[in-house]
């Protein structure tokens, strides 16, 4: 009888141990959790639902879910429909913390300081590598400090892409061919001024509205990457394609002030590593699928035609003046963090 007492004994404990074993495992996950307190995030993208930018703010949103178990919903919204289309807006609603978080081109971000643009300047990299690499180090850190100044705390960047010419009414192969010819650009004096010394009419318009501009015929063509071009199908309304590489755009990753100093140090330490995976990606989509994309305009039917450097340089001897305003106005500072002579 004793034996079997002290098995009882035995077997009570043992289950006592486990079931304490148990608890401890349950509140190891729970106390896991709860580094990730439950919260929406709201992502904006100035593009489409199919656009690289869009794509990557959404594998952040898959991936931020996984690694919090759910506890934190990205919720991501293309087209700037946060801010009723508005580019601009979109961005004042950002340094507010209305909108928490977005992948907004540099060129539109420069709406708070001017000297963003900079990056933008014709002909300043001759690869993706090269504006990675700026990126990366100097030009990304200048970004980040005039970003952070306007309450908005910059965690990456992707490629928007180098910008071709598209246009519905004739080839442009030189100088001539431009002239007069009605072009949406995203604003900002890098784009205005140069299409002007083209002898274009350079028209500042959201990147929501373009696609209807295009069809109606309210503009002529417009300027943007193969991504954008053929993501928001604007091969479908424009004939002719020049392949000229005039001007790397980039996105920011970039989250409010007031939204990122809420959070707290566990789940800011997640959303810096998840954007520096994604954002890699996002890098990678772009260099990757621009050969297929090139194909697919031509596929459709449109007239893509890749200016030579001897072909460039007869557009770059329209611009007499335009590189010393343009760096003037920039700065040395702006100038000297993305490579430019100054």
């Amino acid at each position: 009888m004793r034996k079997n007492k002290k098995i009882r004994i035995l077997s009570c404990l043992l289950g006592t141990l486990l079931l304490l074993a148990g608890c401890g495992s349950g509140l190891s996950s729970e106390k896991e959790d709860s580094k990730y307190p439950k919260m929406k995030i709201l992502l904006s993208t100035t593009v489409s639902e199919q656009s690289n930018a869009t794509l990557t703010g959404k594998l952040f949103a898959r991936e931020i879910a996984e690694k919090t178990g759910g506890n934190i919903e990205v919720v991501v919204y293309s087209s700037d429909q946060l801010s009723g289309g508005n580019m601009s807006k979109g961005v004042e609603m950002l340094t507010q913390g209305a909108i928490d978080c977005a992948f907004e081109p540099v060129d539109v971000l420069a709406v708070l300081d001017s000297r963003l643009l900079a990056l933008s300047l014709p002909w300043t990299f001759d690869s993706y590598e090269e504006a990675e690499e700026c990126l990366n180090s100097e030009g990304g850190e200048f970004i980040r400090e005039k970003l952070r100044d306007k309450n908005i705390e910059t965690l990456g960047f992707i490629h928007n892409g180098f910008r071709q010419l598209t246009n519905s009414k004739r080839s442009v192969v030189t100088p001539d061919d431009i002239k007069n010819m009605k072009l949406r650009v995203p604003g900002g004096d890098v784009f205005m001024e140069f299409f002007k010394a083209l002898g274009a009419d350079p028209v500042s318009m959201s990147f929501s509205e373009l696609f209807t501009a295009l069809q109606q015929g309210t503009v002529d063509g417009q300027e943007n990457g193969f991504d954008l071009i053929t993501t928001n199908k604007f091969y479908e309304v424009q004939d002719y394609i020049t392949g000229w590489n005039y001007s790397y755009g980039a996105f920011a990753m970039a989250f409010s002030s007031k939204t990122w100093e809420s959070l707290n140090e566990d789940t800011q330490k997640l959303f810096k590593e998840t954007a520096e995976k994604v954002c890699r990606i996002g890098c990678e989509n772009v260099v990757d699928n621009e050969a297929d994309q090139r194909q697919e305009v031509q596929d459709y039917g449109c007239e893509l035609t890749d200016l030579s450097e001897d072909q460039i340089m007869a557009f770059k001897e329209q611009l007499d003046g335009y590189y010393d305003r343009m760096t003037t106005q920039y700065g040395e500072e702006a100038c000297k963090a993305f490579g430019i002579e100054y």
